[in-house]
């Protein structure tokens, strides 16, 4: 990032969905590990959900210019407000974007009247949980392990948002 580059978090717009794709698709070839989708498997999404995904108002980009830079993006599960798909371009890292975006999910979740935001986190991401700790989120003691055939497991971490 440049001095001259502007940053910026916004809400996607269905308009922008090939820009949601994109940056999703950075984040997939960039931490593969960090992920339960592939590359593969999310590259041959079609075009109708990348727009529904869009246009749930629940997804988040970083901007760096023009650039779609970050991504992290909320859903309801089992009833409960739960972000996703968090990532930040390596050259878009050290400028307070990645708690932009954790803000934009955890505003979200708290106009759609949630008290609790959660999350998943990689255990060995030693960075992702850092973050997630400054910034309020709390271990639950819930724990999970990956997809079928890999060793790792991921901790669910809790926000309290009243």
């Amino acid at each position: 990032m440049t001095e001259r580059e502007t940053a910026a978090v916004r809400k996607v717009t269905e308009d922008e969905w090939e820009s949601l794709r994109q940056v999703r698709l950075a984040a997939l070839k960039d931490t593969p590990e960090a992920y339960w989708s592939s590359y593969e498997e999310v590259a041959t999404w079609p075009e109708e959900r990348w727009r529904l995904w869009a246009k749930s108002g629940a997804a988040f980009i970083a901007w760096v210019g023009e650039r779609p830079s970050g991504l992290a993006a909320g859903i309801i599960h089992e009833d409960e407000h739960h972000m996703i798909s968090m990532w930040l371009a390596p050259e878009a890292r050290g400028h307070g974007l990645a708690e932009a975006l954790v803000h934009s999910v955890s505003d979200w979740a708290r106009r759609d009247g949630a008290t609790i935001l959660t999350l998943w986190v990689v255990d060995g991401n030693s960075a992702g949980r850092r973050l997630y700790e400054r910034l309020g989120f709390e271990l639950t003691g819930d724990v999970q392990p990956f997809p079928e055939g890999d060793p790792r497991t991921e901790s669910k971490m809790a926000l309290r948002l009243t």
